[in-house]
């Protein structure tokens, strides 16, 4: 019995060892892709206010940079309140909230910021 015990305990650290070893290397294989392919730049996504290419009467126009800037999407919204009203049609989902939290945003950070200097 007590033979048994000490093999399920050393089968058990075995495999512990093995699943930390594994997940240990695959870490340090995508850090190490992700210098390779990107020149450790940041991988995930980027929104930027402005487009490089728009005109600066374009305040609404955004930029969305995948993969450290390797694909980049530009898009523009039309007015914020025309939007709001837009938004309000859909169906409750989480397409409505992210279009509310993405025209919200910017009067937010207006609102946080004076929030901060009063303080």
């Amino acid at each position: 019995m007590i033979h048994r015990t000490k093999k399920a305990a050393v089968y058990a650290a075995m495999v512990y060892l093995a699943v930390l070893g594994l997940g240990l290397s695959m870490l340090r294989a995508a850090q190490q892709t992700r210098r390779t392919l990107y020149g450790g730049h940041p991988v995930m996504a980027q929104l930027s206010r402005a487009l490089p290419h728009a005109p600066e009467k374009a305040p609404d126009s955004y930029s969305v940079e995948l993969g450290g800037g390797e694909w980049s999407l530009g898009f523009s919204l039309p007015d914020p309140q025309r939007m709001a009203h837009l938004t309000d049609a859909l169906p409750p989902c989480t397409a409505k909230l992210m279009l509310r939290l993405l025209l919200l945003a910017p009067d937010l950070a207006d609102q946080t910021a004076e929030c901060i200097r009063g303080i």
